[in-house]
Formats: structure tokens, C-alpha cells, sequence
């Protein structure tokens, strides 16, 4: 598979779980990566996705040569020796089931600096094919910070665990081309638009693999 074990902006605990869990992903065998290309190689950039399972962040992480900075529950930061780790390894905490003004201004700060950030804008694992609503914060954070927001459907993923039992399905990974709110107008009515927009770009992918997309892993 052609998944990056190194990239040199990684921190080193980072590009330490980015070696390990490439390995793993690639021993696992089952997955397919469709246009990872369309995360732009610099500058900011929101990576947004639907959310099917723990294991998510692992197939996010490995698919992009980029340090990402994912947005995670603050209850993950309070479990002993998690919190240290997942802080080191460029997450950042967000309560969920609120507006979090600390971790928003953490995410526009981020990405005034260049750097990706990634939200599931679910907001929470959903074990099913298609993603519930998204959360209006990450069309919020699109147009304050004019980043190009760009849409990951994650496929196969909640078949990983059901009827009681562990699954070992093929996952698919597929990243649609950038979108950009810079422009939208800025009031709760347009946020809820974009994000609806943001969440049927993720249903599109998740239906098929956009035409003249080739695996890249």
C-alpha cells in the first residue's frame, strides 16, 4: 500500500504512531485509499468525516503525508495516561454536546498557521453507513478561517464490530475535492446550510468513488 511511514513535519511521538499504525493498517490488508490527493500539500485545511467507528482516527491519520490535529472528546483527556498521549500526538479537546468557544479559537488558530485540522462533525461514533446531521461547527470554523474544507467518507468501518462479535470487513477511505465557505455569510441559518452541505458531499463519496479515481492504497 502506498501509505507515507515517514513524514518529516510529524512530531516524533507522531511519526512513532504513524509507523506503527501504517504497519498494522497494512498488515490488516482491507483497506483502500480513493483521492487522498485532495488534501492540499500546504497551508490549512479542515478535514471533515463521517464517524462509524473507533477506528476512525487511525484511517484518517494514516491516509494524509500532513500532522493532522484532531478535534476529541475532553472526556478522552481525562483518562490517565490517554490525555498525555493523544495531546502529543496533536489532539486537541472539545466538550461535546455544547459550544466549545476555547476549542474553536484552538481551531482557528491552528489553521491561521497553516496546519489541518479534523473534525467528525457527528459529533459522536454512529454505527451505521450513513452519517447522522453534522454539527454547524465546522462550517462555523470554514468561514471564519476561509480554510478549504475537505470531505472524507469512511466505508465499511461499522461493519468492524456487530451482532456481538469483531468483523473484518474491507474499509475504504475516500476524500472528495475541497470546498470553500470564505464567502458564505456568517449567521446560525447559513452554518446549518453548509453543514448540511458538508454531510450530503460525505454521503455522495460514501456512495461511490468519484470518476477517474484511482486506489492509493
Amino acid at each position: 500500500m502506498n501509505l507515507r511511514l515517514r513524514v518529516p513535519s510529524d512530531p516524533w511521538l507522531y511519526a512513532f504512531a504513524r509507523a506503527l499504525l501504517v504497519t498494522v493498517v497494512r498488515i490488516y490488508g482491507r483497506f483502500c485509499l480513493f483521492g487522498a490527493d485532495n488534501l492540499p500539500a500546504s497551508g490549512p485545511a479542515i478535514v471533515v468525516a463521517n464517524h462509524p467507528s473507533d477506528v476512525d482516527p487511525i484511517l484518517v491519520g494514516v491516509a494524509f503525508p500532513r500532522t493532522l490535529h484532531f478535534m476529541a472528546d475532553v472526556v478522552q483527556f481525562r483518562r490517565g495516561f490517554v490525555g498525555p498521549v493523544i495531546e502529543r500526538l496533536a489532539a486537541f479537546p472539545i466538550h461535546k454536546g455544547r459550544p466549545d468557544r476555547v476549542a474553536l479559537e484552538r481551531a482557528l488558530s491552528l489553521l491561521a498557521d497553516g496546519h489541518v485540522v479534523v473534525l467528525f462533525a457527528e459529533g459522536d461514533v454512529y454505527r451505521r453507513a450513513d452519517p447522522t446531521a453534522f454539527h454547524s461547527g465546522v462550517a462555523f470554523l470554514a468561514a471564519r478561517s476561509g480554510a478549504p474544507v475537505v470531505p472524507v467518507a469512511i466505508v465499511g468501518a461499522e461493519r468492524i464490530w456487530a451482532g456481538g462479535r469483531v468483523h473484518w470487513p474491507w474499509l475504504r477511505l475516500t476524500v472528495g475535492p475541497p470546498i470553500t465557505f470564505d464567502a458564505a455569510p456568517r449567521s446560525k441559518a447559513a452554518y446549518a446550510r453548509m453543514a448540511e452541505e458538508l454531510r450530503d458531499a460525505v454521503i455522495r463519496l460514501s456512495d461511490g468513488v468519484p470518476e477517474g479515481e484511482g486506489p492509493q492504497a
